[in-house]
């Protein structure tokens, strides 16, 4: 998966597992609203049901709940993150960490042991998690979330990118400024994915940059068999 995305990593290094092909990432804001930490569970358990393995990057909010959830239902999940597999980020997550290599799934850098976390890192690690996953379901975000370069890369990957709708008074708040910008019917600001170069005309050209809009969480069972169909 990862030799066929733009600038595909030199190595990996693994604590635990890889991750099957037939995997995706559920990923979102650090700071949720009830809306994004109930989205991320049902995702997360709704993809391992349809057979799916769940990736996403161990930060708090979103990321911690999904993975939470797959473990939870007595799943596997994988976090690919910013550090060395040996210091995994952050450290309140240390214990989530090890359960998540305990119940066979994984924790994967690009980065050697020992090595801390770092804004770059962060960014970087953020294109292996899409070019692991058939699809990127971006649960909720903020136009200045991390998330934001997921969605690109996910673009730039030909991987699928589906994002949820906010509905109802939690629509207009600010942790669901990304999912707005992503599901616009008129497109998404290439500024706000921080693209450049090519990336920008397919940005452009992308109305809305999200290939599917879910509007309900019972949209996610066709969501799933929609990938695994493919």
């Amino acid at each position: 998966m990862l030799r066929s995305i733009p600038s595909p990593p030199k190595t990996l290094w693994v604590r635990g597992s890889l991750p099957p092909a037939t995997a995706v990432a559920i990923v979102g804001t650090r700071k949720p609203t009830r809306f994004g930490r109930d989205l991320a569970a049902a995702a997360a358990r709704s993809a391992l049901a349809a057979g799916l393995a769940v990736i996403s990057g161990l930060a708090t909010g979103v990321d911690t709940v999904a993975h939470e959830a797959v473990l939870a239902a007595g799943g596997r999940t994988w976090a690919v993150i910013g550090s060395g597999v040996d210091v995994p980020t952050p450290i309140s997550n240390a214990v989530p960490a090890d359960e998540i290599v305990e119940a066979g799934g994984g924790l994967i850098s690009e980065v050697p042991p020992g090595t801390p976390v770092s804004v770059r890192n962060l960014v970087a690690r953020d294109r292996i998690q899409s070019g692991l996953s058939l699809a990127v379901f971006v649960c909720q975000c903020e136009t200045s979330s991390g998330t934001m370069h997921t969605a690109r890369f996910a673009a730039e990957q030909g991987r699928l990118l589906a994002v949820a709708r906010p509905r109802g008074p939690e629509s207009a708040e600010h942790a669901n400024s990304g999912n707005l910008a992503l599901v616009d019917p008129d497109g998404c600001d290439p500024l706000l994915l921080s693209a450049r170069g090519k990336t920008v005309e397919l940005v452009r050209a992308r109305r809305p940059m999200a290939d599917v809009v879910i509007d309900s969480s019972d949209e996610l069972a066709g969501l799933w068999d929609r990938i695994l169909s493919v």
